[in-house]
């Protein structure tokens, strides 16, 4: 985890929690979400789409879900000129193996988003 500081820091919790209920309400709709976009949504910080906050944010709350045994909640972000995750979704650690993203990783994304919309469809 990279070091936070200052007033992020202190609100890193609600920040995460923040994320976590904007990408779960995108699921129940069965929507992805660019980057801008969810960046726009966020009240409890700002954060550039391109900072390395954000791509730590959504490391840390994949991780999170992961752990929970649930379904992956950042695939629901994407990029606005591919219409897919950024590269540091096929690297989140711990999350992703290496291996599968190596062989297809559209093919891993798709199937990592059709769960999300499966899981929070029923939940």
């Amino acid at each position: 985890m990279t070091k936070k500081s200052g007033p992020i820091a202190a609100r890193w919790s609600e920040i995460i929690a923040e994320t976590r209920a904007i990408l779960i309400q995108q699921a129940r709709l069965r929507q992805t979400i660019t980057y801008s976009e969810l960046c726009a949504m966020l009240q409890t910080a700002r954060i550039h789409y391109h900072s390395p906050l954000m791509v730590r944010l959504l490391d840390d709350l994949g991780r999170e879900e992961f752990e929970a045994g649930r379904p992956i909640l950042p695939a629901l972000v994407v990029t606005k000129g591919t219409g897919i995750p950024g590269a540091g979704y096929f690297r989140m650690d711990g999350v992703i193996p290496d291996e599968q993203t190596a062989s297809d990783p559209e093919a891993i994304w798709a199937a990592d988003l059709q769960a999300v919309f499966d899981y929070w469809g029923e939940h």
